[in-house]
């Protein structure tokens, strides 16, 4: 098994059930900037960290994220790393997603979009009904009225 390798020590990752060799007392790990509220000048000395995950509990990284929704209007996030996984996107389906309101929401709406799209392409009924166009409209209309019936008890 290749040991994965994390971006900030470039030791082998936690995460991989590898051995972490401690960093050396006379080694000094260097840590980039991960939140937008840090005064400018020179960095913060922090004694003791002796890990990451120290690092991670001390610094708190979080940063304000300015998504574009699909209206194209703004929503304000700000997301909080607590360890090296929250970075990770896998394609939807890392921490990165799953901390953010906004991402998984999206992500949802994607996941359903599928679920549909398959549900289209594997039922022939439905699709002679989506080739025609009469047939289509009247699809619609249904669907319309089922939609305003299921938003009707809100509204009360």
């Amino acid at each position: 098994m290749a040991m994965k390798e994390n971006f900030i020590s470039m030791a082998p990752d936690e995460e991989s059930n590898a051995k972490v060799s401690p960093i050396d007392n006379n080694k000094t790990l260097m840590i980039d900037q991960y939140t937008s509220n840090v005064e400018p000048g020179s960095p913060e000395f922090v004694d003791n960290i002796q890990t990451i995950a120290d690092a991670f509990a001390h610094f708190q990284p979080k940063v304000e994220v300015d998504f574009v929704d699909e209206e194209g209007g703004s929503v304000n996030e700000t997301l909080h790393f607590t360890e090296l996984r929250d970075f990770e996107a896998q394609g939807g389906k890392g921490r990165l997603v799953t901390n953010s309101a906004f991402l998984s929401g999206v992500k949802n709406k994607i996941t359903t979009n599928a679920t549909i799209r398959k549900s289209i392409e594997q039922n022939r009924k439905l699709r002679d009904i989506l080739k025609d166009e009469q047939s289509r409209g009247e699809l619609k209309e249904m669907l319309l009225a089922m939609l305003a019936e299921l938003e009707e008890p809100q509204n009360k």
